[in-house]
């Protein structure tokens, strides 16, 4: 257990809980670090389309039968930082036909091919490691959110739903990697 990692990933936590986009959020948090370069990418992994919707998601997006849900594992990327792995089911008729095209053909991460619409982000659950669990403990700026303690969880992982003009279009589990909070502990701000 390395303690001065205790800080970033509590500060990592409460910076996604807050947001509205993981993808934005992410993209400032390296930015203001100096982590990587240029814009975040999604590195897709060949296991896209593998997988199926988990129960929760199946309960927060409420698919009908005649809509088609779509997986896209990936790892969010800026520069050679890898920054998360995330699992996403998204409802390809309920985007805009612009993010459509963009998941479809390019690396463009969710977040981004969502740019420009009234999205929104309600994280259902972090899960973090059971020591740094602990120190939440009295922290009332964390809103409603389910938070556990998982004894496999090296940072923290968060599951949530995206909404486009309100409409429930994604869910989605990210697990931030090692590498992105090692990076964030050693840089000074």
């Amino acid at each position: 257990m390395n303690t001065k990692l205790d800080p970033i990933i509590l500060h990592l936590c409460e910076t996604l809980l807050t947001t509205f986009s993981v993808t934005a959020a992410l993209q400032v948090w390296c930015e203001v670090r100096g982590l990587g370069e240029g814009d975040l990418f999604a590195d897709i992994h060949p296991e896209s389309g593998q997988l199926d919707l988990p129960s929760l998601g199946v309960d927060l997006l409420k698919p009908r039968s005649d809509e088609t849900v779509r997986h896209r594992a990936i790892t969010l990327t800026r520069g050679d930082v890898p920054l998360l792995d995330a699992d996403n089911w998204y409802i390809p008729d309920r985007l805009p036909l612009q993010a459509r095209i963009l998941l479809d053909t390019t690396d463009t991460p969710f977040g981004k091919a969502l740019e420009g619409t009234l999205q929104n982000r309600e994280t259902f659950s972090a899960v973090l490691p059971p020591h740094i669990m602990d120190r939440f403990n009295g922290r009332t700026r964390i809103r409603q959110t389910v938070m556990e303690a998982g004894e496999g969880v090296p940072v923290l992982t968060v599951r949530g739903i995206v909404t486009v003009d309100t409409v429930p279009v994604s869910f989605v589990e990210e697990r931030i990697r090692p590498e992105l909070a090692e990076l964030s502990a050693d840089t000074r701000l």
